[in-house]
Formats: structure tokens, sequence, C-alpha cells
């Protein structure tokens, strides 16, 4: 069985048959607090571009609005700045309510490499499950930003392959949300033969990825193909190498074991549908 959850994005409709328990929640380090319907998907700081670090609340942890370049955050610079970091999301979310899940980001390489991290996270990783005990804690593939000087640690194939074993040696219970396009933009992939290496290689770690991220890509206006719009009609403009794409990720987790989804489509609910149809189309089942 091919097993997701889906988890609510934005204010996206779905179809009727998909049910929804959770939702993503801005947790960035510019937040101030959280509100949720659902049960909460935390989606924290992702060093995409600046933070202002100018709310009561962060102005409360010094040791993570200081750490920046260029107003860019820079993410797991220490044990401290981990801990930090733990204190930052019991104060945002509070402690009454447990989130299902808390989505982490990995940091640049300028400051930081994957043994350096983990031993960071570690320490994230204990004080959160003091305090929540059966949360799951994933960490996405990040590709692009406006930070110079380095480049996000968890990015490629070989990145995912170090740091499951680092989750592995450590004992971690951190898992990873594989997020597909993430992955094929960071290996330029453009052919048919990349897409399905790819998800073969992941197959290999499949045991450590607890969540998936998918979206489209197409055109806009000015000819530019623009992320997290379209669907996987537009994304890869081929029908076989869309159905390819299709069966490959199936039989990359076809394992009964349910995972997260996040759908990442900001163009709309036709285009979300038809990412849910196709993947209804192999055999995936929303639980």
């Amino acid at each position: 069985m091919i097993n997701f959850e889906m988890v609510k994005y934005h204010n996206q409709i779905y179809p009727k048959d998909i049910h929804l328990r959770i939702e993503e929640i801005a947790a960035h380090l510019d937040a101030t607090g959280v509100s949720a319907s659902l049960e909460r998907s935390l989606h924290t700081e992702y060093s995409y571009g600046k933070r202002k670090f100018n709310s009561a609340l962060i102005k409360a942890f010094p040791v993570l609005a200081e750490a920046n370049k260029d107003g860019v955050p820079q993410l797991w610079k220490s044990p401290e700045w981990a801990k930090a970091f733990a204190s930052f999301i019991f104060e945002l979310n509070g402690v009454d309510i447990v989130p299902r899940v808390i989505e982490i980001h990995p940091p640049f390489s300028d400051y930081s490499d994957m043994a350096s991290f983990t031993e960071s996270y570690s320490v994230f990783e204990d004080r959160i499950c003091s305090q929540f005990p059966d949360v799951e804690i994933l960490i996405e593939n990040r590709c692009g930003s406006i930070y110079h000087g380095g480049k996000f640690i968890l990015s490629k194939m070989e990145d995912v392959a170090a740091l499951c074993e680092y989750i592995e040696v450590k004992d971690l219970k951190l898992r990873i949300a594989l997020d597909v396009p993430q992955l094929y933009t960071a290996h330029n992939a453009s052919t048919d033969d990349k897409y399905l290496s790819l998800l073969k290689e992941a197959k290999d770690f499949r045991s450590f990825i607890g969540g998936v991220h998918l979206w489209g890509k197409k055109y806009s206006s000015t000819g530019r193909k623009v992320s997290h719009c379209g669907d996987f009609n537009s994304y890869f403009e081929d029908q076989i190498i869309k159905e390819n794409f299709l069966e490959a990720l199936a039989a990359c987790f076809n394992d009964n074991t349910s995972r997260k989804m996040v759908l990442e489509v900001n163009s709309g609910n036709d285009d979300l549908s038809s990412i849910v149809s196709d993947l209804l189309s192999v055999g995936v089942n929303f639980v």
C-alpha cells in the first residue's frame, strides 16, 4: 500500500474524499503566534529570504536573532542556538497543545556540516521531546535562497544519504520530508532517466522518509517557469515522462508506511485536484 496522510496547505480546497486532520502553520522566526482549526504541523524557519527580527517574541531569544547574514537566518549555528530554538517553539505554540509535526530546515555550508548540524540538532530533539514526546520532527531538503556564501547542506541525494547515516548512528528521531521537486532542482534534473534514478535512490532510504512534498511548475506570462504553480502536466510537459514519474514515486513508497504529504500548490484548486487525481491513478491511498 502507498499510504499518505494529507497535510492541509494554506487555504486550498481539497477533494471531498481527502481526509484532513492536520494543517501546515507558519512558525518562522518572525511569527508571533499560531492559530489552527486542525492539528498542527509547524513549518519553522526555512531561510529563503530576510527576516525582520523585530517581534517581542524573537527579541527574547537574542541568540536566534543575532544568527543571520544580511537578514537571512543562519539555522543551527550552535547547541545554544538549538536550545533557544526549542524554547522559541514552546513560546510560539504553547505547551498545552501538542503539534503533530515540527518541520525544520537545514543550515548553510559556510558555517555548518552534517556532523555539527546533528550535534546541535540533538540538543533540540531532546528538549522538544521532553515536552512533546509523540511529535514527528521532519527536516526538508532545500534548494534556493538569497543567502550568499554557502549552500544548504541537505539538498542533493548524497546529502540525504549522509544525513540518514548520522540519524542511524546517533539514534535520532528525526526523519526527512522529501521535497521531490527541490531534489530535482538541486540535481538540475530535466530528463526521464534523471527523474527516475533519483527516486530509485530515494527508495534505499525510505525508512528514514516521514513525509513528501510535491508541487508543479508552469510558465508565466513572461515565459518564466514558476515554482509552486501548475500541476504535473505543466511540470513535465510530456505525458509519458509524467506517467513514468508517477509509477516511480509509487514504487518508492509502496511499503505500507503512512507518511505525511504536503502539496505546495499556490495556483488554485484545479491544479491541486489534478495532482491528487494523478496520485490516485497510481494507487496512492490517502489515509
